[in-house]
């Protein structure tokens, strides 16, 4: 085989297994992120002064998808997450307050 051909073969060979390699980084770092933002968002959840039947809508809606957990990136600060009713005039949680949204 030509040794130009076999150069190129060996580092397509190389450039594959790395890619492989950085993919399943890549997965384990999304992993640990996902993580990280759903113990940002049990760390906020705990940190809210809710009654029984307020704290039951936010679990509800996360469930069934009408609430959504938004972490600040921006922010080092633990708590810094917020929960947003995805329907229109909702209730917007937030740091532990509950907000009407206009």
């Amino acid at each position: 085989m030509n040794k130009k051909i076999k150069k190129y073969l060996d580092e397509i060979a190389k450039t594959e297994k790395k890619i492989a390699d950085l993919q399943q980084y890549l997965r384990g770092v999304q992993a640990a992120l996902k993580q990280e933002e759903d113990n940002e968002m049990i760390r906020c959840i705990r940190g809210m002064k809710m009654e029984n039947g307020q704290l039951y809508d936010l679990l509800d809606g996360i469930q069934n998808g009408t609430v959504k957990f938004q972490v600040s990136r921006e922010s080092d600060e633990e708590g810094s997450g917020s929960f947003v009713f995805t329907e229109e005039n909702k209730e917007e949680y937030q740091n532990g307050e509950m907000e009407e949204n206009e």
